[in-house]
């Protein structure tokens, strides 16, 4: 692909494209696709040949795996200017193990993994930024792990609120936003059945301490939520 100045600027604001000098960046661009999806279209599946790495420009990805028995298990939700698979580069696979899908129209850069992998070995701070933010992700999904394993439903939606809340306005007495994507998707990422994330969203609303509109959420008493039981 020819590069383009706007997603030599996009990229260079995020750190694993930071460290490359514009030569490297406009060789990682000229192997890589601008691929422009709708709703609930594919980037790849589960077993498909890993060739790429994903930069979201504009919409959302999921990533996701099927269950034995068929359920969607949701790993993550992919948003604007964020990158995904990007640790397959490294995992002793030829194949994706997952499927990355759009939740909403999406516009995308596909990045030749082979090609940042060369570039990797030219440039020391490129792979410590590759590091740090395989790190950074790592200790998320540590985290993650941590609250399913030890926090009930309720628990695991009231923190996925405050971490909203915090996105949104870490100082505002009664943050409010906009969820980010569909209900189901964000039970799926909790481990929890749409229903009963619908069911402590009403009963959270109902005691006073958040407001419903469609999907924006008000938080009325941060302090309740906060120390809800």
């Amino acid at each position: 692909m020819e590069p383009h100045p706007l997603h030599q600027r996009i990229l260079r604001e995020h750190h694993l494209f930071q460290p490359l000098s514009e030569y490297q960046l406009g060789k990682l661009l000229e192997e890589s696709q601008l691929i422009n999806l709708d709703k609930d279209e594919y980037v790849f599946r589960q077993g498909d040949a890993c060739q790429y790495f994903g930069f979201v420009i504009s919409g959302s990805i999921k990533i996701y795996r099927l269950t034995p028995d068929g359920q969607e298990k949701v790993f993550e939700v992919i948003g604007d200017r964020k990158t995904f698979a990007e640790a397959m580069m490294f995992m002793d696979t030829k194949n994706y193990v997952a499927t990355a899908q759009a939740v909403t129209p999406t516009q995308l850069l596909l990045l030749s993994s082979s090609t940042y992998m060369g570039l990797i070995r030219e440039n020391q701070d490129l792979a410590s930024a590759l590091l740090a933010a395989l790190s950074i992700r790592l200790h998320t999904r540590i985290n993650e792990i941590e609250i399913l394993s030890l926090k009930n439903a309720t628990h695991r939606v009231i923190r996925y609120l405050l971490s909203q809340a915090l996105r949104s306005c870490s100082s505002c007495d009664t943050p409010s936003f906009e969820l980010p994507i569909a209900k189901r998707l964000i039970a799926g990422q909790l481990s929890i059945q749409p229903e009963t994330f619908s069911r402590i969203i009403h009963h959270l609303s109902h005691e006073g301490i958040i407001r419903v509109e469609g999907r924006l959420i008000c938080i009325l008493d941060r302090e309740r939520l906060e120390n809800y039981e």
